[in-house]
């Protein structure tokens, strides 16, 4: 196992203190240590799995009441 230290310019790796030619026909699994873009996802649209509910609407109300008789 070898590890050379390189850039990434178009389609080719640019290896520094070292020539690739060196080692011709040998296989490479290449990693990538540096990802400085992020793929884009989809936004999530929130409102579409929540349910307005009357309790919902009126929660502050709703965990005073239920504060209030907690220790009857």
């Amino acid at each position: 196992m070898l590890a050379l230290a390189g850039t990434i310019q178009g389609n080719t790796v640019i290896i520094e203190n070292d020539s690739i030619t060196n080692y011709d026909g040998k296989e490479v699994i290449l990693t990538i240590l540096d990802h400085p873009y992020k793929q884009s996802r989809k936004k999530i649209d929130w409102d579409k799995y929540g349910v307005e509910t009357e309790r919902g609407r009126h929660v502050e109300a709703y965990m005073e009441e239920i504060r209030s008789n907690d220790r009857n």
